[in-house]
């Protein structure tokens, strides 16, 4: 276990303050002058290799990656001043004060308002299953919007909430935990200012969030973040107002592109049609003249994957990158038809194929595929887990050559026959149920490729 229980000293090393405490470093950067940086360094390597961040002040891994949408900066000033009992990093904006016995850092606006404090000895730890944890003062009157796709009240105060994204079809609308989406970034708006404040935790590994449902009387009253891997690594966002967090949120992590005009429209959506067992083609067509008979005014649909439901040594299986021809007989011609009657077309792809997939030996002859874990042997050294349909292998999208393959794979076997838009389904990686291991290790082979 590593608990920050003291601090020492505050060093400005340029770009970033490096602060020193009994367990481990912790660095600050005030990216801009709205967004502080907080980074304790459990794993040691302070490693950049975010997918997630399009601004940075520092050099990345993953910078040749996001070149075309990544925006380098630099820190913004600020000034420190250390002493023995607290350091102050004061900034345009914003000011940190960093406490050192006990140890904990706590933020303030140019106003003089509180808008973040630490809880000491319960800030920055890792306990004994080397799981990382950060605990933030919070009062009543918090209330706490975000964190990606929830079932339950909008309002998470004195919730607690996994993030292990997972396919959830036919989810409790108010119980179910976790759903799809895995975004570690929320609100906290005080009822009482009406001043808000964003934390987004910078971190894809599977972690959850206690809002003030836990309680201790020697403390005061706490939020937690627990992830069971990487840093804690945390992006401070000034408000005050709530829109002003989500403008420079996105700013951080990347704006929406311009929807295109069909997805504002009805998209019809339905696993019926693709799954007849022949000539689901006509009955799409049909249903969609149906939606112009009846003045609907559809303008898309959402193709389940039962077109690309084929025969295998299994039987019918649902494989990605191919066609079942007695469902949908012309691929192209069917989707002309569809273009004309005004409809965009989006078919499901899935992001792992089956063992008996008639292309899985010329993925794994490409290297498409995540290696197993140190403790499970897989298939061939390769991570097998459960998809639609029976075992499969995951690809390993993090690999440039990869990327290529799939790209090439969409082209031939869809966008050839007058496809323009794609569903991603089923990218949870849910079913493998070492996933953990088996990202540590790829992470650990591309620190040891540079």
């Amino acid at each position: 276990m590593k608990v920050c229980y003291t601090g020492g000293a505050v060093k400005d090393c340029g770009s970033y303050y490096s602060v020193a405490t009994n367990a481990v470093e912790l660095r600050i950067w005030f990216l801009t002058d709205d967004i502080l940086r907080i980074r304790a360094g459990f794993d040691g390597d302070w490693d950049e290799a975010s997918y997630s961040l399009t601004m940075t002040a520092w050099e990345s891994r993953t910078d040749e990656l996001m070149k075309d949408c990544r925006k380098r900066v630099q820190s913004a000033a600020a000034a420190l001043t250390d002493g023995d009992r607290q350091a102050v990093i004061q900034g345009a904006r914003l000011k940190v004060v960093i406490e050192k016995a006990p140890f904990r850092i706590m933020v303030y606006d140019k106003d003089g308002s509180l808008l973040h404090a630490d809880i000491p000895d319960l800030a920055y730890r890792e306990d004994s299953n080397h799981r990382r944890i950060h605990a933030s003062q919070i009062e009543a009157d918090d209330c706490f919007y975000g964190f990606g796709e929830k079932s339950g009240e909008i309002n998470k105060a004195e919730k607690y909430m996994n993030m292990a994204p997972g396919d959830a079809m036919g989810y409790n609308a108010k119980e179910t935990d976790s759903l799809y989406k895995h975004i570690p970034f929320y609100i906290r708006l005080n009822r009482g200012t009406k001043q808000a404040v964003g934390y987004f935790y910078h971190n894809t590994a599977e972690c959850d969030f206690n809002m003030g449902r836990e309680k201790r009387n020697y403390w005061h009253r706490y939020s937690s973040y627990r992830t069971d891997a990487g840093d804690i690594d945390l992006f401070l966002i000034a408000g005050p107002s709530i829109r002003e967090i989500i403008e420079r949120y996105t700013d951080l992590t990347g704006k929406s592109v311009m929807l295109p005009k069909a997805a504002l429209g009805y998209l019809g959506s339905s696993m019926y049609y693709p799954e007849l067992p022949e000539n689901s083609d006509d009955a799409v067509l049909d249903f969609i003249d149906t939606t112009r008979e009846e003045g609907i005014p559809a303008d898309g649909f959402q193709l389940s994957s039962g077109y690309c439901a084929v025969e295998t040594a299994e039987g019918i299986k649902r494989c990605t990158f191919t066609w079942n021809h007695k469902r949908f007989k012309d691929p192209a011609d069917w989707f002309a038809q569809m273009e004309k009657r005004g409809i965009v077309v989006s078919p499901n792809i899935k992001p792992g194929m089956l063992l008996v997939h008639p292309l899985l030996n010329e993925m794994k002859e490409k290297g498409m595929f995540l290696p197993a874990s140190d403790d499970n042997a897989g298939l061939d050294g390769l991570a097998v887990g459960t998809w639609w349909g029976g075992p499969g292998l995951f690809v390993d999208y993090t690999k440039e050559s990869t990327r290529q393959h799939w790209k090439q794979y969409i082209k031939d076997a869809l966008l050839k026959y007058g496809c323009r838009s794609i569903w991603n389904d089923n990218c949870e990686y849910d079913s493998s149920l070492t996933r953990m291991q088996r990202f540590t290790l790829r992470a650990r082979e591309a620190r040891l490729a540079r």
